[in-house]
């Protein structure tokens, strides 16, 4: 891709497909949601529409909040980058199915994502030691592990004697966007207090192909979230 800051159009159509994720951003209102991508033709872009539940409303007029000409910003991933445009409502369907109709323009602007990242979050997770499964957080993750924090009234022995014996366990992780917890094999490779309250463990992943998709899907989203300031075209 060397130094291309922008794609064509044509080029963007041909990585796209059908129920890919793309993010919708009101350009000149605090309207922000995702959808699907559920088709092109001549120029034009078909999305889905969100839900009044996406959109935190008890019931949507998406006449009134999709008026022709509106303006859009959209923001969509394919194989480690971001691809970013400008968008403007030409019309809504809501006979079969609520769809969005705007538009693609020629130029998209491209930017790669970062490799290797750690991020702060706060993600509800539950740590399985010997039968009992205590309930924490997750403070941060990467592509390579995450950092686990949990009450220190858990056995903090049997979780060092686990850590040296290499013993792996399972986590479960509640991820943005999925309907049910996401439940992966780990191995402790650290142990810190945090307070005479708080245990903290450093988790790497014990088999990545279990948690590659989950985790990079939400990878990708912390990214785009952090990086959209600096994709809306001007």
């Amino acid at each position: 891709m060397g130094d291309k800051n922008s794609i064509s159009r044509e080029e963007l159509i041909s990585k796209m497909e059908i129920g890919e994720v793309i993010q919708v951003n009101g350009q000149t209102s605090a309207l922000k949601y995702w959808a699907n991508i559920a088709g092109y033709n001549s120029g034009v872009l078909i999305t889905s529409l969100p839900s009044p539940k996406k959109l935190d409303r008890g019931n949507v007029d998406y006449a009134e909040l999709f008026p022709d000409n509106t303006s859009l910003v959209m923001r969509l991933i394919f194989d480690g980058v971001i691809y970013a445009f400008k968008s403007e409502v030409r019309g809504i369907n809501l006979k079969a199915c609520n769809l969005l109709m705007s538009s693609l323009p020629e130029n998209i602007q491209i930017r790669k994502l970062r490799q290797g990242v750690r991020y702060p979050c706060v993600l509800q997770a539950d740590f399985l030691l010997g039968e009992t499964k205590f309930r924490g957080v997750l403070t941060n993750i990467s592509e390579g592990g995450c950092l686990f924090r949990m009450k220190a009234a858990a056995n903090a022995e049997a979780i060092r004697a686990m850590m040296d014996n290499d013993k792996a366990t399972s986590l479960d992780v509640r991820f943005p966007f999925e309907d049910k917890d996401s439940s992966f094999e780990v191995k402790v490779k650290s142990i810190g207090d945090v307070s005479a309250v708080y245990l903290l463990l450093g988790l790497s992943y014990a088999e990545a192909s279990q948690v590659a998709d989950v985790v990079k899907k939400y990878l990708e989203f912390m990214q785009l979230e952090e990086l959209s300031e600096y994709l809306v075209l001007t």
